[in-house]
């Protein structure tokens, strides 16, 4: 369009240039209008998938925390004068009370808005790394399916860990390696209080502490965390033990009598310095929303003393360790 005066007036007249500024600016607007809606859109959705997610996984989270509930009732359900217990039944599933051989228990859940599912495990079964010798330690390595080129390294670096002076063995680590490392950090020279410190250890991997699952080239191995205990009692539960912690504790001879009374029924007496009861137990719990694609995992650490259980281990962000499939700590 453009302006022209005429006999004193002011016509307006249209042009093909003009109508084409106009076109482009109308377009620009929409094109920018679009953008916008566009972008808010975006951010909406966004705003609601986080919303969603951050709702499911804090459902996820109370359906795990309610499998934990469940395990504790399953633990205190079980009458002081109940023996043995726990054990494990032919299925090689713990259960705490005679009868449960045949049957499994329903250690799962399922609500409306998603499922939980827990696993219990005997910590008295295990060996406890802090009052181990060295040689009992070196036995449950070495016998428990893998093969391990450094073991007088990973055993001797143990040993320096939880020990009070900074003063090294033949092979072992103290103060000076650990600070001489890419990202250093203190040799604890102190007790274990939680099995997953072995991960600090000098020679210590995660194949080692947490195991394989196998392949065509080498067997399956259970790892470090299946035999060692930082959070038990110091004597052995001989129906739930695996059999590299028999023989380090009570001898081979002994463990081989003691695997072959466990085939057939678990073992109602007490031998020599081993129990047929325990008070400490791990509980493993994991819920998930109904597609389970979003997983909450709890792992604690339970005493049972008499009526009462006292939670002596909590970490509610338990994750899966995915390359060995296996639990780790993070």
């Amino acid at each position: 369009m453009a302006l022209q005066q005429t006999d004193g007036k002011i016509l307006l007249i249209k042009t093909k240039k003009n109508e084409g500024i106009a076109l482009i600016i109308v377009l620009w607007v929409m094109v920018m209008l679009t953008a916008i809606v566009g972008e808010f859109a975006y951010s909406m959705r966004t705003e609601l998938n986080i919303a969603r997610n951050f709702k499911e996984e804090e459902e996820a989270y109370q359906l795990a925390l309610a499998g934990i509930e469940q395990a504790k009732m399953e633990i205190l359900a079980v009458k002081e004068s109940a023996y043995p217990s726990p054990y494990f039944n032919k299925n090689g599933i713990l259960v705490f009370e005679q009868g449960q051989e045949e049957k499994d228990p329903e250690r799962e859940g399922v609500f409306k808005n998603g499922k939980f599912s827990y696993t219990i495990i005997d910590e008295d079964g295990k060996l406890n790394i802090n009052t181990a010798s060295q040689e009992q330690i070196k036995h449950v390595i070495e016998n428990s399916g893998m093969e391990i080129k450094d073991i007088d390294t990973v055993i001797d670096s143990i040993m320096d860990w939880k020990d009070t002076d900074n003063l090294h063995r033949l092979n072992g680590a103290e103060e000076e390696y650990y600070q001489s490392l890419e990202k250093p950090y203190s040799c604890k020279d102190m007790p274990f209080e939680i099995t997953e410190e072995l991960l600090l250890v000098k020679g210590m991997t995660g194949e080692i502490f947490f195991g394989s699952e196998g392949n065509e080239e080498k067997p399956k191995y259970d790892g470090m965390i299946h035999y060692l205990s930082a959070k038990n009692s110091t004597t052995i539960n001989i129906n739930t033990a695996p059999q590299a912690v028999l023989e380090a504790y009570f001898g081979v001879a002994v463990a081989a009598n003691i695997i072959s009374q466990r085939k057939t029924l678990p073992i109602l007496a007490p031998l020599g310095s081993g129990v047929i009861k325990s008070f400490f137990f791990t509980i493993i719990s994991t819920g998930s929303n109904r597609d389970g694609t979003i997983k909450r995992t709890v792992k604690t650490i339970v005493h049972k003393n008499g009526d009462k259980l006292k939670t002596i281990y909590w970490n509610d962000n338990w994750i899966e360790n995915t390359s060995q499939g296996k639990e780790q700590n993070v």
